[in-house]
């Protein structure tokens, strides 16, 4: 008398719901690649937006990489009529290795000379100037943990003003300095 609906199988709905669920997963894993002017000009803009390396304030042949980030609660600087220097401590996710190319290629530039570095665990490079120390400790913190550094930096401006004050001589060549030592 009664006319039963056809139903499906148990079987066929348990695969119907394993696929529904399925598709999301699935969509997520595509790639999609447009090749277009568009996606060309934003992969520039990605490339172009890449912060700059800033020098701190009062050290102007200092270049820290845009990645690090400035804790002003651990820094000192100090500045007299015949002294500057300070402590500077910066934190951020970046590889020690990448940081020592970094400070070594950028010193250099800067006309720094490196006259000793060790490498452990934390990395310690010292650099001179006439007149001028610097000594960059990188410590890594691991586990993807942001690493610190931590920047010495002194000049003698009263040598300074004496080397601009009398005439040029003609440049000797640099000497190595003397291990310094802690």
């Amino acid at each position: 008398m009664f006319m039963q609906a056809n139903r499906l199988p148990k079987s066929y709905l348990a695969v119907l719901v394993f696929f529904f669920l399925l598709l999301p997963l699935l969509a997520g894993c595509t790639h999609h690649e447009n090749t277009g002017p568009e996606a060309r000009e934003n992969t520039q803009t990605t490339e172009e937006r890449r912060p700059e390396p800033y020098t701190p304030s009062g050290f102007h042949d200092l270049l820290i990489p845009a990645e690090l980030t400035w804790l002003r609660e651990k820094s000192m600087v100090v500045n007299t009529d015949s002294y500057a220097g300070g402590v500077l401590h910066f934190s951020g996710r970046v590889d020690v290795n990448s940081l020592t190319d970094f400070f070594t290629t950028t010193m250099r530039r800067n006309n720094w000379q490196l006259v000793g570095s060790v490498k452990y665990q934390d990395v310690m490079m010292a650099f001179t100037k006439p007149h001028k120390t610097c000594t960059i400790i990188i410590s890594d913190r691991g586990l993807g943990r942001a690493n610190e550094v931590q920047v010495y930096i002194t000049d003698d401006l009263s040598k300074s003003r004496q080397r601009d004050s009398v005439a040029p001589s003609p440049v000797a060549p640099a000497t190595p300095a003397a291990p310094f030592s802690f």
